[in-house]
């Protein structure tokens, strides 16, 4: 299991990574700055949850059409696609309502004032841990 939680975090990372750098490449800089970028383009919750949609069905499919039987793993798969429906639908609301002020932006928090960024990015990543590890329960016999 930890090594593919750690396959996970390595597509998770380089996704981001090439993400942002597409990003900042494609964008003209702003007044004041070296590049185009906002805070906002450092959230990657709403990716890596989606991302868990697939890996969590991909995993569900490959298994029953290899003929496997999912009664033993309904367990898993209840609390994968449970995480992944919190993400898709409580947490956007949640920081809709505490992340973000008035004018449409992250507030500031914690050190640096990347609280919000950090606490979505980590929600998006646990996220896509628990369908991850409900997929390789699913898909190993």
């Amino acid at each position: 299991m930890l090594r593919e939680l750690l396959i996970t975090v390595t597509i998770a990372g380089g996704t981001a990574l090439l993400q942002t750098i597409m990003k900042g490449s494609s964008r003209t800089n702003r007044a004041g700055s070296r590049h185009g970028l906002s805070v906002d383009d450092g959230l990657f919750w709403s990716d890596w949850t989606i991302s868990a949609v697939l890996a969590l069905s991909g995993s569900v499919i490959a298994a029953t059409g290899s003929g496997k039987p999912l009664g033993p793993d309904v367990g898993a798969i209840a609390w994968g696609y449970g995480a992944i429906i919190a993400g898709g639908i409580l947490l956007p609301f949640f920081l809709r309502t505490f992340a973000y002020g008035p004018n449409a932006q992250l507030n500031r928090m914690g050190p640096g004032g990347s609280g919000w960024l950090i606490l979505a990015n980590a929600a998006g990543i646990g996220i896509l841990f628990m369908a991850v590890a409900a997929g390789v329960q699913v898909y190993e016999w």
